[in-house]
């Protein structure tokens, strides 16, 4: 039996699309500090674990919406 360990991460694109609204949101969000945890990479790009993502969603959703 194989155990897959690989995180999944999302781009700031595919969340946008994903949460249907913009980059734009995600980087004011980022800087007031809403929205799901996210990781900066070196060259500056910003991933967003799935697991996160799923965590801040299921909490929004308790207060009225993923967003």
């Amino acid at each position: 039996m194989r155990i897959n360990l690989e995180k999944k991460y999302l781009n700031e694109k595919s969340l946008a699309a994903y949460l249907d609204t913009s980059h734009h949101t995600l980087k004011y969000w980022r800087k007031i500090g809403k929205g799901p945890e996210f990781i900066k990479l070196p060259n500056g790009r910003v991933r967003y674990l799935v697991d996160d993502i799923n965590t801040y969603c299921n909490k929004s959703i308790e207060n009225g919406g993923c967003q």
